[in-house]
Parts: structure tokens; C-alpha cells; sequence
């Protein structure tokens, strides 16, 4: 019985993991962007990697390795190219976002490691 059990748990937590860090309506999370240090780094560092991941990623999502990929690399390029696109919306306008910063990169990074 408690093998049973033990089995049940780990094969939803298999599958939570997996979809964890997709919530439904809501976007990818990035559980672990508050660890991004980007924010920290000099405005011209931050504005320049903003905008390198957010052309980066939006090129991505008509790439056909990642449009084939099944590893989510589209879902997280698709996230990465909104929330640069954010970061650099208040970068433009004189605000850095620190948030917005972090989840760039956050997602950035999630996508690179699907690629």
C-alpha cells in the first residue's frame, strides 16, 4: 500500500515538474528570476543583453528547429520575447524594471536551455 502511494506521488510530481513552470492563462513562470542578477549590472549592460535576448527569441519563434523542437523551447522563446519586450518598453522610457529585467533573462536562459 505505501509503495503504492509512493509511486502515485512521484509520477504527479514527474508530471508537475514538467508543467510547473507553465501556468494556465498566465504565461511561463520563472520560479528562480528573483536569482537573475541583471538588474545589478550597469544600465548600458542591462539595455544591451534586454534587447540582444529579446531579438534573439523573437527570431527564434520562426525557426524551424524550434517550432519542431518538444522540449518547449517555443513556449520560453514566446515568454522571453514578451518579457524583454517589456524590460526594454521601461528601459525606453527611463525605468529600469527590475522584475521585468529578471524575467528576461530568466526566460531567455529557460529557452537557451531547450534549445
Amino acid at each position: 500500500m505505501a509503495f503504492k502511494l509512493i509511486l502515485a506521488l512521484a509520477s504527479i510530481w514527474a508530471v508537475s515538474a514538467n508543467a510547473a513552470d507553465l501556468g494556465y492563462h498566465q504565461g511561463g513562470l520563472c520560479q528562480s528570476y528573483g536569482q537573475s542578477t541583471l538588474a545589478s549590472l550597469d544600465s548600458s549592460t542591462i539595455n544591451q543583453t534586454v534587447v540582444a535576448n529579446f531579438e534573439s527569441a523573437r527570431g527564434a519563434m520562426s525557426d524551424p528547429r524550434v517550432l519542431a523542437n518538444r522540449r518547449s523551447a517555443y513556449v520560453w522563446a514566446m515568454e522571453a520575447r514578451w518579457a524583454c519586450e517589456a524590460a526594454a518598453g521601461y528601459l525606453k522610457n527611463g525605468t529600469l524594471d527590475e522584475e521585468s529585467i529578471q524575467k528576461c533573462d530568466c526566460f531567455y536562459r529557460r529557452f537557451i536551455s531547450f534549445r
